[in-house]
Order: C-alpha cells, then structure tokens, then sequence
C-alpha cells in the first residue's frame, strides 16, 4: 500500500468520501451544500479542489492550502520513491530502478501529460533531448516500477473494431490529482486533462476495468468494463460550442452496438440525451 493512500486496490479518497471528509453534503439535484460552519459551497467550486488538490485523507479539507499541501506531497512522494520503488528494486536484487532523478524525471513527465498517448520510446527521445540521455529499455523499467507502485494506472488501447487490446502507445493516469498538481505544478490551464483523468479513476472506483478505446481513425476517451458490462464514456470540460458537441458525440454514434454510452461534463447544463447518448453533469456522475 503507497503510503498516505487508504484504501481500495491502492486510490485515494473518491469525490463523495473527500465530501464526506469535508462533513459536506449535496441534497439530490443541488449544486449548493453547507459546510460545517453553515456557509454555503457550490459543487463546482469542490470540484475544483478536488481537482488541484487530489483526495489524498490526511489532508483532505476545505482549508488545506498550497503550501500545506505541497509540503505533504513532497514527503508521499519522497516515501515512493525511495522506500516502495529504489529500495524494494535493491532488495529484490534486480535494481532495474537505480537513480532517483530519473525517476523524478519520469514521473514528472507522465504527470504533465496525464490522458495523452504515450511509449517508452518516446519518453525516452525528449528526455534525452533535455539532457537526460536514457534509453527505452531503462524508461519501461522506471514506468513499470511507477505503476506497480499505484502512482500511475496504465490503460491500454482497444481496438473497437478488432476487438483486441493494442500492446502500443497506451496512456497513463496519475492516481491522486494532488500528485499531478505537486509534480506538474500548481497550473490551472489544463482543466480538462485533469478532469478526464478524475473520471477515469471514479470508473475505477466503480470496479471497472477501463481502457482507452480506438475506431478507426477516433478516439474513445474509455471503454469500461466490468463482468459482462461495457460502458463507452466521453469527458468534456463542456460542450457549448456546436464544434465541440460533435468531437464528443462522433466517435461514441460512430460505435454500433447497443451497450450504454454517455459523456461526463464538467460544467454546464445540457439536455440529458443526444441521439441515446447519455449527457450526465459532473455533480451526478460522482456523487
């Protein structure tokens, strides 16, 4: 278990347990819940924070603030690092995983660049072309040792129409956000990765495996499954704009069969069906 993270199957606090920690509570349909102090808190506004500062328990509050939980990060990640990848590698006697500012480099990188498809070959080509020089043997050793360390999910991409699993270019999906935040920086410009990256975790979080789904020329951001469920699942900052409504809806009406299909939005309101696609507001999704 990586430490500071409780829980099921290695993940963090889902957004309902961090609102639970909060001594939050959204009646069905509101936006709107009081805190314990009697003051009002929007939905959105949760979000947020959930979305910069992850679910992690310890620190898991309205009041935690950047420098309290940087400071907190720094020691989770520290205690990875060193104790549950570098020294469990020493102990194990295969020391694939030797030189912890690769590994810091490596982390960092997935972390800038959580849903976006990626391979040890080319990790390894922009490190080294920022002075890092590495090879791709020694990057899937480090990104091996990340993810069975529950730092970061990897999805493999599903080939719709084959109906196989492709071994190549599959994206990574950092556990807790609270990390991305720490080893990305406290950005705020890339909303939307950070909220595809929360959807797939509560996925997770509902005991779905999930991988990324590929038809054709598209992309399906996830293929959930689970027994004999399959879930076809979009996650959209918002869809305002007619030119964005359609990126999300065209590859889930492109998939033929009949199992469910919806897309997860940040924020806005919608019309609740698209053509049999569900359009399923963020604060029902997760809660």
């Amino acid at each position: 278990m990586v430490l500071g993270i409780a829980v099921r199957n290695g993940l963090p606090l889902s957004l309902s347990e961090y609102l639970d920690f909060c001594g939050l509570s959204f009646s069905p349909g509101s936006s709107v819940a009081l805190a314990p102090d009697g003051s009002p808190v929007l939905f959105d506004d949760v979000m947020a924070r959930y979305l910069r500062y992850g679910g992690m328990p310890a620190i898991a509050s309205l009041e935690t603030d950047q420098a309290t939980h940087a400071a907190y990060m720094r020691s989770v990640y520290e205690a990875i690092a060193v104790r549950d990848i570098i020294n469990r590698e020493r102990r194990s006697g295969e020391s694939r995983v030797t030189d912890p500012s690769l590994l810091r480099r490596i982390a960092e990188f997935l972390a800038d660049n959580v849903g976006n498809l990626s391979s040890a070959s080319s990790i390894a080509n922009t490190l080294t072309s920022a002075g890092a020089k590495t090879t791709n043997k020694t990057v899937s050793s480090y990104l091996d040792a990340l993810c069975d360390a529950f730092m970061f999910y990897r999805a493999a991409r599903y080939d719709l129409h084959g109906k196989e699993i492709l071994k190549t270019n599959p994206k990574h999906y950092i556990v807790d956000l609270g990390f991305r935040s720490h080893l990305a920086g406290y950005r705020v410009s890339d909303v939307g990765r950070l909220f595809e990256n929360a959807v797939y975790l509560q996925l997770r979080y509902g005991g779905y495996e999930v991988h990324v789904g590929k038809l054709y020329g598209r992309e399906v951001d996830f293929v959930a499954v689970k027994d004999d469920e399959v879930l076809y699942v979009q996650a959209a900052d918002n869809i305002a704009s007619e030119s964005t409504r359609e990126r999300e809806l065209a590859p889930l009406r492109a998939i033929r069969d009949a199992h469910p299909k919806m897309v997860v939005v940040r924020e806005g309101a919608y019309e609740s069906d698209a053509d049999g696609i569900r359009i399923v507001r963020a604060r029902d999704f997760f809660l």
